[in-house]
């Protein structure tokens, strides 16, 4: 029974004690110099091996030699390959989040701080806080903003091409955020319940393409040579279609990056009574069965891929749970989503597929307009946006995100608060007194549009950075800012 335990536990010592058994003389008794020989042989082969194993350390690197030393116990039976890998992957990602945030806040304080100290020398020493620090603290916020902005660059542009589908996109944002991922370099699937539409719409973004890149520089072409899109029908309440669209998407593309549930549909602002059943049906079918049937459809596909994927709900009036009167159906299928959304973010926890929401905010699409009246689109003057304008924003952010159940929102707290105060300036924006549409159409808005829009702006990443770390930026350049004038004139801080 002992016997036994040695053979399970110490598998390698039993075979060194077996090594000088010979299988065709048992029984037999080994000559002192045969056994000399072999324990010769035995040494020579540990120390090449010992000398390999030191040659694989150097050439791999240190971080590859941990990995296969401090991890490599996973091998052993504790975990799969797979699941080894994917935990590996798992850290490697926390590591290279957490010293990217770390570089943020250190540029945010270095700068901040350097400016700071440089302005109250400037400035004589005098323990009165005159203006000049206080310009010398905001243009240290301003570089750590630039310097973060840059960062913020070189993710968007280190992202790749992308696979997207985006259902919903023959008209309206949908298609906006199709033209936009375009001309990202993406390779993107469109959709609709139409296979007309959806045909009429991969020729037009086709044309699209072809006349950025006859313009294009060579870098810009470089960029947009893997650029693609395709089309398919599909009635996303419809579960064989949606099967159906996933199998086309992995056919054509190969794996799926992102997958946006765009489609949806309002029939109008008017009272509960005035709907009809079918409109009832359909704006519950398309808007919540549909994204639900789709997000399963994309999660299916997604966690079977290597480096999963992002799915994107749409948010709309009435996700936060309030009230949206003359809109009632359409308000609950929204607040329904959402409670949908957070909990597929719990169960997917484990995964490698996120799960996140866009907020477009108030877009002047068929969707918005249809039944608005004239008192409807004057506040629309205010507070909407163009199609292109929001997908803009939204798609540059929907490219490089990271984890599970982020918020991709064009309407924020700043862009509210510009609205609110430039609100006389936006009277007559887009309809006049009438109703009237004053903007002009699509194809007009492109021509001027389209030539602007292969690259990411520099003024586009400092939005997006400042978006996530403008509290830290303030709070960190306060106490830096404390910390300098503390240590230099600590008589004007009386009790400190």
């Amino acid at each position: 029974m002992t016997t036994l335990t040695k053979i399970q536990v110490y598998p390698q010592v039993l075979e060194h004690r077996l090594f000088f058994r010979d299988p065709i003389r048992v029984g037999s008794r080994l000559t002192c110099r045969e056994r000399n020989n072999r324990v010769s042989v035995h040494r020579c082969e540990k120390k090449v091996e010992r000398k390999r194993k030191v040659e694989k350390f150097k050439g791999n690197g240190l971080w590859d030699s941990l990995k296969s030393g401090f991890l490599g116990f996973s091998k052993l039976g504790f975990l799969s390959k797979d699941e080894y890998n994917q935990k590996v992957e798992n850290l490697e990602m926390v590591f290279s989040s957490i010293a990217v945030q770390i570089a943020r806040y250190i540029v945010t304080m270095t700068s901040t701080g350097a400016i700071l100290l440089i302005g109250f020398q400037l400035s004589g020493g005098d323990s009165s806080m005159n203006s000049l620090v206080w310009y010398s603290w905001l243009g240290g916020i301003i570089i750590g903003t630039m310097t973060g902005a840059n960062m913020v660059l070189e993710d968007h542009y280190r992202a790749g091409p992308r696979n997207v589908v985006i259902t919903g996109s023959t008209r309206g944002l949908g298609k906006a955020l199709a033209r936009e991922f375009l001309l990202s370099g993406d390779r993107v699937i469109v959709t609709s319940r139409s296979s007309e539409s959806v045909d009429m719409t991969v020729k037009e973004l086709e044309q699209n393409l072809k006349e950025i890149m006859s313009n294009a520089s060579e870098s810009a072409k470089k960029k947009l040579s893997d650029a693609k899109v395709v089309g398919i029908a599909c009635d996303v309440c419809k579960p064989e279609d949606v099967e159906k669209l996933s199998n086309f998407a992995v056919k054509e593309l190969g794996s799926i990056n992102i997958w946006i549930n765009n489609a949806g549909t309002n029939k109008g602002f008017r009272p509960l009574l005035e709907f009809t059943e079918e409109d009832i049906t359909q704006i519950v079918s398309t808007n919540l069965i549909g994204s639900i049937l789709c997000t399963r459809g994309a999660m299916d596909v997604m966690s079977r891929q290597h480096n999963g994927g992002h799915i994107f709900n749409m948010d709309g009036a009435g996700s936060g749970g309030s009230s949206t009167p003359l809109t009632a159906v359409y308000g609950s299928t929204k607040c329904g989503l959402r409670q949908f959304h957070g909990s597929i973010v719990k169960e997917s926890q484990k995964t490698n597929v996120g799960l996140h929401t866009a907020s477009p905010g108030m877009v002047l699409t068929e969707l918005l307009l249809s039944g608005s009246s004239i008192k409807n689109k004057q506040m629309f003057n205010i507070i909407c946006e163009l199609p292109e304008t929001v997908a803009r924003t939204l798609v540059p952010r929907m490219r490089v995100v990271k984890g599970s159940g982020k918020a991709v929102n064009y309407l924020t707290p700043p862009r509210i608060l510009l609205a609110i105060v430039t609100s006389w300036l936006r009277r007559g924006r887009w309809f006049d007194d009438q109703g009237r549409a004053l903007y002009a159409a699509e194809a007009d808005r492109l021509r001027n549009w389209a030539e602007n829009r292969t690259r990411l702006s520099l003024t586009d990443a400092m939005e997006m950075y400042t978006e996530n770390t403008w509290v830290s930026v303030f709070s960190l350049s306060v106490v830096c800012a404390f910390i300098i004038l503390q240590s230099t004139t600590p008589s004007s801080f009386p009790g400190t």
